[in-house]
């Protein structure tokens, strides 16, 4: 029988996020797609701030910003009437809002993945599976309809909607679904209407909502446009024959008479029809076996969050099984993934609801939201595996335990020309300690950093690394224990409020795991054990 530590089912852009961060954690694992090879669909087209920064840390960044464009707002009107524009308010985020089609996503990922070695099993289904308390056993089968067994410490179902894993666990899918359906089709669109910006264009008749089109650009090719908009009303009824996709005159037929004169569509590359539902699974894991993106939570597209939730999703549980397969997760940080993921994936599907109810009955949606739609936002205050001891008022400016990491520029390093991001530092796969030395700093403070610095090297080798920061004027006193860098221009003092010798520990997800107002060792290590076995 096979064997190997995790399985993931899906290789769709959360099965390929999380194989990609279990390799760079050089965990073994086995990934299976039913698809017998990749679709290029454009499904899920945009790209929030904070999958950004999540591609950044992983080493995928700069191939998706070759392949997309950043959109720069949204454009609306009322049928052949004239525009207004919602602008994304510059310095929003730290980076922009990316358009980029989904098959371009798994493509950036799938290649990302294949240069450190690792590969998706293309046309594998998995039948069924069962668990106890050692592991999990699997029954796949090929494309040729060989069956196959494999037995795995963890499963993750990755695998959409209609998820296997989720049903094999009986877990329930908790919502319901819209009754309209909904047509998408990927299109060229010739027109006037400025490039860089989503359309939404309304249409009315007698004063009443008609229809909604939106359009958002497809990176690649000019004029290139996902269009979504309802089905023609005899395609509304329960039992429709939505087998067939919408043909471009249907499509050309529904859309006419909301574009602005002169413009047309042309060159139909993929189309459908959808309905959109709104759900959430009761649970996100069931002993050894757990669910992410649309197994876990599916809801209204709109604010792009749908994707981009389920990338988050596994970006947190990856580190997680890394320390559970290698035998250095403390008791209850698997159960983590569940409580931090489940109330972040309820609020989703609550927020865009109520944004497609008011779409659906009045026509009037904002895309506004752009702090929100982000997700920079997202937080796991209160999780079992965040905490700090801080006297009351201190480190009151910085991000609190479960809070996204910001970045800081202009950070300095001996002998390296060039300043350095702390994202760029964040790229470690494990836990980032980072020791704050502020300018009255003394050689007494250095000396106590750096026994700190022995004991968590002792105690949990390089599941922990250290970086010294300091600040611009204070006097340094090497111990050679870690790298110490200039905060140069105070950016990381203003980004986490640091005063005098204080530290953070960033998660290898992002967010903030554990704070102080000084350099306490004993304190340091009694929060690490919530976390990691000593190795």
């Amino acid at each position: 029988m096979e064997t190997t530590d995790v399985l993931i089912v899906g290789g769709g852009p959360v099965g390929l996020q999380l194989a990609l961060e279990l390799q760079r954690r050089e965990v073994r694992w086995r990934a299976i797609d039913q698809r017998p090879r990749p679709d290029y669909f454009c499904k899920a087209l945009g790209v929030t701030p904070r999958t950004l920064e999540v591609w950044d840390q992983c080493g995928v960044l700069d191939a998706a910003l070759r392949r997309g464009m950043f959109l720069k707002g949204m454009e609306s009107a009322v049928d052949r009437g004239p525009t207004s524009c919602e602008e994304i308010p510059p310095g929003v985020a730290p980076i922009g809002f990316l358009t980029m089609p989904q098959y371009d996503t798994e493509d950036v990922l799938r290649r990302a993945l294949a240069r450190r070695g690792g590969t998706i099993e293309q046309g594998v289904t998995l039948i069924d599976f069962t668990q106890d308390a050692d592991g999990v056993r699997a029954r796949l089968a090929g494309a040729d309809g060989a069956e196959r067994q494999i037995a795995c410490r963890y499963l993750v179902g990755c695998d959409g909607a209609h998820s296997t894993v989720r049903k094999g666990l009986g877990i329930e899918y908790e919502g319901d679904a819209y009754a309209m359906t909904f047509m998408l089709g990927d299109v060229v669109v010739r027109w006037d209407r400025r490039r860089a910006y989503g359309q939404r264009i309304t249409h009315l008749e007698d004063g009443e909502l008609r229809n909604v089109l939106i359009c958002i650009p497809i990176p690649g090719t000019a004029n290139r446009y996902r269009v979504s908009l309802a089905a023609p009303p005899e395609l509304q009824t329960d039992d429709a024959d939505l087998a067939t996709p919408p043909s471009l005159e249907m499509l050309r037929s529904e859309i006419a008479p909301m574009l602005p004169e002169g413009a047309s569509i042309s060159d139909l590359r993929w189309s459908s029809y959808f309905r959109i539902s709104h759900r959430i699974a009761a649970r996100y894991a069931s002993g050894r076996c757990f669910i992410a993106g649309d197994a876990a939570h599916i809801h209204p597209p709109i604010g792009g969050q749908g994707m981009n939730t389920g990338l988050q999703d596994v970006q947190n549980l990856a580190w997680k099984l890394a320390l559970a397969t290698a035998g250095r997760a403390a008791n209850g940080l698997l159960d983590s993934y569940a409580e931090e993921r489940r109330p972040v994936g309820l609020e989703v599907v609550e927020r865009t609801m109520r944004r497609m109810d008011e779409s659906l009955t009045t026509g009037d949606v904002h895309f506004d939201q752009w702090l929100a739609d982000s997700q920079l936002l997202v937080n796991h205050r209160g999780s079992r595996v965040v905490g700090e001891d801080v006297a009351a008022g201190a480190l009151a400016n910085g991000p609190k335990p479960g809070e996204r990491a910001p970045d800081a520029l202009g950070l300095r390093l001996d002998w390296i020309a060039h300043p350095i991001r702390l994202a760029e530092r964040m790229r470690v796969p494990g836990h980032l300690l980072l020791l704050y030395f502020g300018s009255g700093s003394s050689a007494d403070d250095f000396a106590r950093a750096a026994a700190l610095a022995d004991a968590i090297g002792q105690r949990h080798g390089d599941d922990v690394t250290i970086d010294g920061i300091v600040a611009p004027d204070a006097a340094v006193v090497d111990h050679e224990r870690f790298p110490l860098l200039r905060d140069a221009d105070g950016t990381f003092g203003a980004a986490y409020g640091a005063r005098g010798t204080c530290l953070y520990l960033l998660r290898p997800d992002r967010y903030v795991a554990y704070r102080s107002d000084r350099h306490d060792a004993a304190a340091l290590v009694r929060y690490l054990e919530r976390v990691l076995r000593v190795r």
